[in-house]
């Protein structure tokens, strides 16, 4: 019944996902994803970093940390969610609500493995205490990031399997088939996302919490139970090292400083403090600031704390010091990215180490109870009202991943001020043809950011839309001085320049694209309209032709061509 409960209030309490789009990375991962489109080229998943396009090679100095990240599972999910739901945005949700269910009913597991006594049934303040911390865990409002989000699969997907490959692991004695299995979920873990890394750590505790007795005891015993685990991580680092090589994500390049151990502190407070009170929420994309003062403070409080308690019962096979395990290995990757400077601030990094926050919540509730029983029944009103809240701010939370306006508007209304909100929130105007509300945000990020290519981009396309060619032309020339070889600039200033009446210099652009792009049917289109215009029709079904080759369903290359043919004297 407990496990029922939690299953479906996590999947309630997600419901309103439902009714969301794909955000942000899900138009590049899902939508328009190279790699989903057969067999052959998901293969490029196993043999590239995560993100499938790539714009050549990049200066090591340049380079993002993102290049480094290998996940060539979560293209799998999405190339088996494309396959039955195609492009649906619910579907994609509905898979992740399901996963997060099961990752709930799995947190609910382990918290009843660790506070069992060995060779005893849980008490009862044990079963409430646990399906307490499970259904925290199921309503918790810092994991919206990673649920409602479809590309928030990967954290939610490593979570859950690390789950399962300690359940394999302790539910049964020693041996190497269960050793291996548990390193084949490991290794899927990993390929889901690199936080899985800390999968041994988090079993060790387990296994202490749990009362594990090692056998044959000795070394031998010890041998035989993690040796086969080393199956898991050799298969990942052949596949890690054949994809991106020994690139790590941080930053290569000079010049970059920064009080980067207080910016530690600082992430440590913020991470800490959404677990405690998780509110408000807010997608943060990297910025270098300085860290204030009270997340500092608060982050080495956090962390001294959690240190403490490791050492007071390093000695014992405590739950609680199996959940400050959880909570606090697979943060320290994200604290030494931070220390070497990468801003690593985000809701998702929460997602695993939440586990162990709600066993340690629930180890608490577990020891209160049994202090003072007769306080029970207004501790559970205390611990029910607590998921009750939680439930709230994450139902109202929900809607915000809705479709990237709402994302990027609730953002820049808590993060006033970065130069990368009003990019991305100006390109979300911009899909829509909100020209008039794309503008300003554009200019600002154009603005402050004057070497970034897609927000100077964005603004020459909206000057564009506006007809305001006078200002789109120079813009426009602006970006690509930023890559001066990107057929997508010079396209667009063809089309600027013959909007301008300037046709001579639009057919010029447009053949430069095509010795970038040979196979740019777009721009053979765009080549033989303008020679149309230039009342040069023989030289226009060349390029009218080998458009419709390209995109035989082109109605406008078909008539197009027509109009060529006819003007030119030929057969149409």
């Amino acid at each position: 019944m407990q496990v029922l409960l939690v299953a479906v209030t996590a999947v309630l309490v997600y419901a309103g996902a439902l009714f969301n789009g794909f955000v942000y990375d899900d138009v590049q991962l899902v939508v328009d994803n190279p790699w989903l489109g057969s067999w052959r080229a998901l293969s490029n998943a196993f043999q590239h970093p995560l993100f499938p396009f790539d714009d050549g090679p990049t200066v090591a100095s340049d380079r993002s940390p993102a290049e480094s990240y290998f996940r060539p599972l979560a293209h799998v999910l999405f190339f088996a969610q494309r396959a039955i739901f195609g492009t649906s945005a619910w579907g994609f949700h509905l898979v992740l609500m399901v996963l997060h269910a099961v990752a709930s009913v799995l947190v609910l597991w382990l918290s009843r493995a660790c506070m069992r006594r060995k060779d005893a049934p849980l008490s009862p303040s044990g079963e409430w205490a646990s399906l307490a911390g499970a259904l925290l865990f199921a309503v918790h409002p810092v994991h919206t990031e990673s649920v409602a989000w479809v590309s928030g699969c990967m954290d939610v997907s490593a979570t859950l399997l690390v789950l399962l490959a300690v359940r394999v692991m302790v539910q049964g004695p020693s041996s190497w088939g269960r050793g291996v299995g548990a390193a084949l979920l490991w290794l899927a873990a990993l390929l889901f996302k690199e936080v899985a890394v800390v999968f041994p750590v988090v079993l060790w505790a387990t296994d202490r919490a749990t009362g594990l007795t090692m056998t044959p005891p000795g070394p031998r015993g010890w041998l035989r139970r993690y040796a086969p685990l080393g199956l898991g991580v050799l298969g990942y680092a052949a596949l890690r090292m054949n994809a991106v090589g020994l690139s790590l994500p941080v930053p290569t390049g000079a010049g970059r400083t920064g009080l980067y151990p207080l910016h530690m502190l600082a992430l440590a407070g913020k991470l800490g403090g959404k677990l405690f009170w998780p509110h408000p929420l807010v997608v943060t994309i990297p910025s270098r600031v300085p860290p204030e003062a009270s997340e500092v403070v608060l982050g080495a409080v956090l962390l001294l704390a959690l240190l403490g308690l490791l050492w007071r019962m390093r000695r014992e096979a405590a739950p609680a010091f199996a959940g400050a395990v959880w909570l606090l290995a697979p943060l320290l990757p994200i604290f030494f990215m931070q220390l070497r400077g990468v801003e690593a601030y985000a809701e998702r990094f929460l997602y695993l180490p939440s586990v162990g926050f709600c066993l340690m919540a629930a180890v608490g509730l577990k020891w209160m109870l049994e202090r003072w029983p007769g306080q029970a029944r207004a501790m559970a009103l205390v611990a029910g009202g607590s998921v009750a809240v939680f439930a709230a701010l994450t139902l109202a939370r929900v809607p915000v991943w809705r479709d990237d306006i709402a994302l990027w508007e609730d953002t820049l209304e808590k993060t006033p001020g970065q130069p990368n909100i009003h990019a991305y929130l100006g390109a979300a105007y911009l899909k829509v043809r909100r020209v008039e509300d794309a503008l300003p945000q554009l200019q600002a990020a154009a603005s402050a950011l004057p070497r970034a290519y897609q927000p100077q981009s964005d603004l020459a396309v909206a000057y564009a839309l506006m007809g305001r060619m006078d200002l789109a032309i120079p813009q426009l020339e602006r970006t690509l001085q930023l890559r001066p070889n990107e057929p997508v600039v010079i396209h667009n200033l063809g089309l600027a320049l013959r909007r301008a009446r300037r046709l001579e210099e639009a057919v010029a652009r447009f053949r430069e694209v095509l010795r970038l792009a040979p196979r740019r049917a777009d721009s053979h289109l765009e080549l033989g309209r303008t020679l149309l215009q230039l009342g040069r029709p023989a030289e226009a079904v060349p390029a009218l032709e080998t458009a419709l080759s390209l995109q035989p369903e082109s109605e406008a290359a078909r008539q197009g061509l027509r109009q060529a043919r006819l003007a030119a004297g030929a057969t149409p």
